[in-house]
């Protein structure tokens, strides 16, 4: 690796919270409402088997419980059941809120890339990459109006050259050349 490349790579490492803050604020929202929700969870089937059993059943068997961990054991399970159906509704469905708006700017993408400088990148009301659809549409918007440039640049190239005066010939071409050179390829 060379040494730019390893200041590139270092860079990328950093953490940066002012990158795309909404989308990170939408993210944390989710995962942490969901880690306080197994928590409320877990926290009120423990409640409420521990108040059943220190009330009735731990007193009258008191001499049997050698291990508090005996006790507890059914509780953690179902603690721990919760969380993992809660986590897998979360890893279902919160993915599904970024890889359909991703799935739908790939495939307007696939129009683009054809040559149908028209297509408009949509989303649907709400979703949450719509500034990632609206930076492609500015952006394909902006090629083609670079390449409208140019084709009315060689259409004046053309009437130039019918004419045949060298002259003009020459500006056309170095207006060609110009609006030719905003393409770095």
């Amino acid at each position: 690796m060379t040494e730019n490349e390893k200041k590139v790579f270092h860079k990328r490492k950093k953490l940066n919270l002012k990158v795309k803050q909404d989308l990170q604020i939408w993210l944390l929202i989710r995962i942490m409402g969901t880690a306080l929700l197994t928590i409320i969870v877990a926290s009120l089937i423990l409640y409420v088997y521990s108040v059943t059993v220190v009330d009735t059943d731990y007193l009258s068997h008191a001499a049997k419980v050698r291990k508090i961990s005996e006790v507890l054991l059914p509780v953690l399970l179902a603690a721990s059941l919760t969380s993992i159906v809660v986590g897998l509704l979360l890893a279902i469905f919160l993915p599904q809120k970024i890889a359909g708006p991703i799935f739908r700017i790939e495939q307007d993408l696939l129009h683009i890339r054809t040559g149908n400088l028209t297509k408009v990148v949509s989303l649907r009301c709400g979703d949450i990459l719509t500034e990632l659809a609206q930076s492609v549409n500015m952006t394909v918007h902006d090629i083609r109006h670079m390449i409208n440039d140019a084709k009315e640049t060689t259409d004046a190239l053309e009437a130039t050259i019918a004419k045949g005066d060298i002259k003009e010939i020459k500006e056309a071409f170095a207006k060609q050349k110009a609006c030719l050179n905003k393409f770095k390829t």
